[in-house]
């Protein structure tokens, strides 16, 4: 039975980097429209960050492989609205500062709220627009140090924030909340910002300097 999104199950609060076999969510911090996971460092917050964009490919995982709506492949994955909720995360912090929308037609439904290292926005269009890559908007931020950012599933645990989940409204009637393809529950693929310095370099340069 379908669930109304006023009430959330309660899912794992962070999303991170997962195998790739849906939909596509990301966060790129230096305007080349591509994300960075797994291994790459371009899209690292420092001080010198003052923005972020966030795309969304609502018919193609992370591998680029095509997707169809999970419930009925007669469905178009279309887009007639998004909710992203932020989370940081690691060595500094990050304020966040304005959220400036990049999709045509669209209104703001939730403004950009914050609660301590989480934030979230909510809009939506008039009309369903067909399948495929959107840049959604860009966020506005101020950075400490060198901390990562990236998705909440959902806004359990969080007071104060009245976008409920990480997802987009679809013609797709999706599998828990009616029309709106969740993070966590239709789809996985994601990639927030990464670390100046990928932990798997560090770990091999650590190793080859105990045979030098």
């Amino acid at each position: 039975m379908k669930k109304s999104l006023l009430l959330l199950g309660v899912i794992a609060a962070l999303a991170v980097s997962a195998p790739a076999y849906s939909q596509y969510i990301y966060l790129d911090v230096n305007a080349d429209g591509l994300p960075s996971c797994p291994t790459g460092t371009a899209d690292a917050l420092t001080s010198s960050v003052t923005a972020v964009d966030v795309w969304l490919n609502t018919n193609h995982d992370a591998n680029g492989t095509v997707k169809t709506c999970n419930s009925n492949a007669t469905q178009p994955l279309t887009m007639f609205s998004y909710d992203i909720l932020f989370n940081a995360s690691g060595s500094g912090s990050v304020a966040y500062t304005t959220w400036t929308n990049a999709v045509t037609g669209f209104a703001q439904v939730n403004a950009l709220t914050t609660a301590g290292t989480a934030a979230g926005t909510s809009w939506s269009g008039p009309t369903p627009l067909t399948p495929g890559l959107y840049k959604l908007g860009t966020l506005g931020i101020t950075v400490t140090g060198t901390p990562v950012l990236g998705f909440r599933t959902d806004n359990v645990g969080v007071e104060g924030i009245p976008t409920p989940i990480t997802g987009f409204g679809t013609n797709c009637d999706a599998t828990t909340y009616f029309n709106t393809y969740t993070l966590g529950i239709d789809f996985v693929d994601n990639c927030g910002t990464v670390s100046p310095t990928p932990t798997l370099d560090t770990t091999w340069g650590k190793i080859k300097a105990l045979y030098r």
